[in-house]
């Protein structure tokens, strides 16, 4: 807390300036405008402002945050009137801030307020220094104009594998599971799409797909067809739907999905991005 002791606001003087003093590892001065300052001059109210001092051993491009006081000691009551001002940044352009209407002459001259005793009055105040943490991220992101469109007619489908595809640069594979997942076992058909490449991309970026997958009516020249927008990544490598379609709706043979063991699936993979994150320090 800094403080300076100024005569009557009377005197004729434009300003009173504080010596120097520490607060949050920086030098500041307290100054005292007694008929206000700038277009508040003449306002009938005393204007209180800090001001950042010592600023040419400061780095270049420098700035400091800081939330202040300003008090006004009762020399009766032993007491304060404060006020707090709002968070100022202070820099080469603008090191001076404060209260333009800090306490109006009449308050300031009542005799039962103790502001003013014997030509006499205590200002203060106290600064609390933030100090400034800021991360920065640079992002990058990069379109593919590759685009994929394929048809497998899977045979032995009860015994099936995974299909195996590059798009965008990335290395893919459709993965089947006949008779569902761990979520939809024996009750649905599942299908994903799986990032070959995405645990061994670098944690800081990300692949997107959109993908487009369909289940075709080998009888009546029908599809099913569900689609989905994904960022695949080290921490999600695949992704698809585990109840895709039901199984009794896979085996019935009014529809054409499931013959002789046979599914068609027709694959579209597009708008490719690579979404990439650098750390500026």
């Amino acid at each position: 807390m800094g403080s300076i002791a100024s005569e009557d606001e009377g005197s004729g003087i434009e300003k009173f300036e504080s010596n120097e003093f520490e607060a949050g590892g920086y030098k500041w001065k307290m100054i005292i405008y007694p008929d206000g300052k700038g277009s508040d001059k003449g306002s009938e109210h005393i204007s209180v402002y800090l001001a950042l001092s010592g600023t040419s051993s400061l780095p270049v491009g420098w700035e400091v945050n800081a939330i202040y006081t300003f008090f006004l000691f009762n020399q009766l009551c032993d007491n304060y009137l404060s006020v707090q001002g709002k968070m100022q940044r202070f820099h080469p352009i603008k090191s001076l801030w404060g209260l333009p209407k800090f306490v109006s002459h009449k308050t300031f001259k009542e005799a039962s307020n103790g502001y003013l005793v014997d030509d006499k009055c205590v200002f203060g105040a106290e600064i609390f220094v933030i100090q400034r943490q800021a991360i920065g991220e640079c992002l990058s992101m990069v379109k593919s104009n590759d685009s994929f469109k394929r048809e497998w007619k899977i045979f032995n489908f009860s015994n099936l594998g995974q299909e195996e595809f590059t798009v965008g640069g990335y290395k893919w594979k459709l993965w089947l599971c006949p008779k569902g997942n761990a979520t939809s076992k024996g009750s649905d058909i599942s299908i994903f799409l799986k990032s070959v490449d995405a645990k061994d991309i670098d944690h800081c970026q990300k692949v997107k797909a959109k993908c487009s997958i369909c289940l075709k009516d080998q009888i009546n020249g029908e599809c099913e067809k569900l689609s989905y927008c994904i960022w695949f990544s080290t921490t999600r490598v695949n992704w698809g739907f585990p109840g895709f379609m039901p199984l009794t709706e896979l085996h019935d043979q009014k529809k054409g999905y499931l013959v002789n063991d046979c599914i068609v699936v027709e694959v579209e993979l597009e708008g490719v991005f690579k979404h990439s994150v650098k750390s500026l320090s």
